[in-house]
């Protein structure tokens, strides 16, 4: 998928701190514990999003659902001193966000950069989630603020989807 070179350098880093994080010196699975324990040291690395954001953002592995992939995607072209990188108020409108997370996005978007920092971490998991798929079709613009009654039940589709990809649950 093409995105801007700002996510193209951030998702190389995102990648790799995630490869760091999936299995111990023995090869066993350790994803899920590291992740843990990410969450609860947020804290105490938040500061780092200044200097290594893709240490910081992966406390956020698999906390959002993606409702407008156009929005997502039209975000990742962008850099983040351009229109296209939305607010996170704006890009929240376009996610679900898991339980869990919600106390560490509002730790989160108190801190200075945190709010910059949130929508990268977003468009790095929609990058995680979907780099391989191909582009949506263009975002078409609405002042529009209706929410989509045929969305159904979007957490229990994308933890289907995940199920199939052969991720854990978020209920795990």
């Amino acid at each position: 998928m093409k995105k801007s070179r700002y996510f193209a350098e951030l998702m190389e880093s995102y990648s790799a701190e995630i490869d760091d994080l999936v299995s111990d010196s023995e090869g066993k699975s350790v994803l899920q514990k590291r992740l843990a324990i990410k969450r609860q040291e947020l804290p105490a690395i938040l500061p780092m999003i200044e200097f290594s954001p893709e240490m910081v953002a992966v406390a956020f592995y698999d906390a959002f659902i993606v409702k407008s992939p156009q929005h997502l995607h039209a975000l990742v072209l962008s850099e983040p001193w351009q229109a296209g990188f939305l607010s996170w108020k704006k890009l929240a409108k376009h996610l679900t966000t898991a339980a869990w997370a919600v106390p560490l996005i509002e730790l989160t978007l108190a801190s200075e950069g945190g709010e910059e920092f949130l929508v990268s971490t977003a468009g790095l998991e929609y990058l995680r989630t979907h780099d391989s798929a191909d582009a949506p079709p263009p975002v078409e613009e609405s002042d529009e603020d209706g929410d989509d009654e045929d969305d159904g039940d979007l957490r229990e589709e994308g933890a289907e989807w995940m199920s199939e990809q052969g991720f854990d649950s978020l209920d795990n």
